[in-house]
C-alpha cells in the first residue's frame, strides 16, 4: 500500500459540501482513496490500484470482494451536487457522477477507474480544500462521522463555521428525507454517535449548539458547530458571545496525579469515590472544578461520573469529560430530582427497589432501541400526556422527562415478568 505520508488528500471544499443521498461509509472511503490515487499520479483518463489497497483504505475484510464490486457499482450511479453550501463563491452550480466507470480484471486483483472531466478538474486543481488523512478516516465506523469530520476539517482554519438549518445539515449528511424525521430520533441515532466518534478517534474536538425556531417552543431550526484541533487553535463564530470550551487534550491523557494544579482533596469524597484511582488526573479534575464553579450540584457531577465509568467501552477518561459537559446521565438525574420532589411533597421517604430501578433501566434500553417510527409514536404520546398533566411547565417537556413517561407507558402495557436484559421489542 502507499506510504502513510502519501495518504493525505486535498479534497476540494465543493466536493465535501455535496448533497449526495444514501452514500455508504464504504463508498465515501473508496472515493477518497481514488482521489488519493488521482492526485498522486496526475491527469489521466484511467487510473489503477488493487483490490487489496482499496480494502485497506476502506477497512474491509480480505473476503469482501463482492461488497467492493457492489459499492463501486453504486458509485457510478450516485450524482453529487457541488458547492451545496456555496462556500466557493466563484463557481457555478454543477452536478456529476462520483465515478465515471470502473473495471476489475478477473484473477489479477487490478482495479481500473475513471472520473468525469468535471469531477477530475476539481480533484486535480482544488482552489480551496481540506487536507484529509485517509488512514485516520479508515478507522471511523459511522458514515455520518466521516461526513461531519470532512465538513469540520474544511472549516477548521476558516474565520467562521456557517450556521446550518437542520434540513441543510441532514442533506449534507446524505440522510433520506423519510428517515429520522423526528428530531429526538435524529439526535440519538445520527448526531450524538457521529460527534462521539470524531472526538474519540480523530485529531478534532467538536461540540454543537442547537437553535430553536423563533416563536416555536421546543422546535429546533438550526445547528451551530464549534471545532478545534486537539493540538491547536480554537475556531468559533466571530462576535458570538458563547465560545466553546477547550479541553486539556495535550500530552498523555493518563498523566500522573502529582502534576495536578488542583489538589484532589478539594473534591468531596462522594464525588471522588466515583473516579477510579488511575483516572484522578488533571484534565478530569479541572472539568469537575468548572462544573462546580457553574453551580452544578454534587449529584450532577457524581451521577455523570458514575454513568461514564460504567458505560465507557473505550477511553473512559475522555468519556467522563464529555459526560460532565453534556450531561449523559440526564435520565438518572431527572429520576433523582423527581424522587426529591415527591419526598418533600409527601413528607415521606420514597424508595425505589433495586428490582424496580433495574426494570426501568431495561425498559429505557428497549425504548431507545425501537425503530424510529415506533420511538416517535411513543414519544409523541408521552409528550402529549406530560403537556396535558403539567400545562405550561417546561420541566416536564424535557427529553428526559418525556422518556420517563415513555418508560411508564411501556411498562403499563407489558407484563413486568416478561422483562429480560436481552429484550428487543
Amino acid at each position: 500500500m502507499l506510504e502513510n505520508k502519501d495518504l493525505i488528500i486535498k479534497k476540494h471544499s465543493a466536493m465535501i459540501q455535496t448533497n449526495a443521498k444514501n452514500m455508504s461509509i464504504t463508498q465515501r472511503k473508496a472515493i477518497n482513496f481514488f482521489i488519493c490515487i488521482a492526485q498522486k499520479n496526475g491527469n489521466s483518463s484511467i487510473y489503477q490500484t488493487t483490490i487489496s489497497n482499496l480494502k485497506q483504505a476502506c477497512n474491509l475484510a480480505s473476503s469482501d470482494n463482492a461488497i467492493i464490486k457492489e459499492q463501486l457499482k453504486a458509485l457510478t450511479k450516485i450524482m453529487i451536487e457541488f458547492n451545496y453550501l456555496e462556500k466557493d463563491k466563484s463557481k457555478t452550480w454543477e452536478i456529476s457522477p462520483l465515478l465515471a466507470g470502473c473495471k476489475i480484471s478477473y484473477g489479477t486483483g487490478l482495479i481500473e477507474f475513471a472520473f468525469s472531466p468535471f469531477l477530475l478538474d476539481r480533484i486535480l486543481h482544488p482552489e480551496m480544500y481540506a487536507p484529509l488523512n485517509i488512514v485516520l478516516m479508515a478507522g471511523l465506523k459511522c458514515s455520518y462521522a466521516v461526513v461531519l469530520y470532512e465538513f469540520l476539517r474544511d472549516y477548521l482554519t476558516a474565520p467562521a463555521i456557517p450556521v446550518l438549518t437542520i434540513e441543510s445539515f441532514r442533506n449534507l449528511l446524505g440522510i433520506d428525507e423519510k428517515k429520522y424525521k423526528f428530531f429526538p430520533s435524529f439526535k440519538r441515532t445520527v448526531l450524538v454517535p457521529a460527534i462521539e466518534e470524531i472526538n474519540l478517534k480523530t485529531d478534532l474536538y467538536c461540540h454543537y449548539e442547537l437553535i430553536k425556531e423563533t416563536g416555536v417552543r421546543n422546535k429546533y431550526s438550526h445547528i451551530r458547530f464549534f471545532v478545534n484541533k486537539k493540538t491547536g487553535n480554537l475556531t468559533y463564530e466571530k462576535n458570538h458571545d458563547i465560545k466553546p470550551e477547550q479541553p486539556d487534550l495535550s500530552g498523555d491523557l493518563f498523566e500522573q496525579s502529582d502534576t495536578l494544579d488542583q489538589p484532589v482533596n478539594r473534591i468531596s469524597e462522594e464525588i471522588l469515590k466515583e473516579i477510579p484511582e488511575k483516572y484522578r488526573v488533571k484534565s478530569l479534575l479541572d472539568e469537575i472544578f468548572k462544573r462546580i464553579e457553574e453551580g452544578k450540584a454534587a449529584s450532577y457531577i457524581r451521577l455523570n461520573l458514575k454513568y461514564a465509568f460504567k458505560k465507557a467501552k473505550e477511553n473512559p477518561l475522555f468519556y467522563a469529560i464529555n459526560a460532565l459537559k453534556n450531561n449523559y446521565a440526564g435520565f438518572d438525574i431527572e429520576i433523582e430530582e423527581k424522587k426529591m420532589k415527591e419526598k418533600k411533597a409527601q413528607s415521606a421517604t420514597v424508595k425505589v427497589s433495586e428490582n424496580q430501578k433495574k426494570q426501568e433501566d431495561i425498559v429505557l434500553d428497549i425504548i431507545r432501541s425501537l425503530p424510529p417510527e415506533k420511538y416517535e409514536t411513543l414519544y409523541k404520546e408521552a409528550e402529549q400526556l406530560n403537556a396535558k398533566e403539567n400545562p405550561g411547565n417546561p420541566f416536564f417537556m424535557r427529553d428526559s422527562m418525556i422518556e420517563m413517561r415513555m418508560v411508564k407507558i411501556y411498562m403499563e402495557s407489558h407484563e413486568m415478568s416478561n422483562y429480560q436484559s436481552n429484550d428487543n421489542d
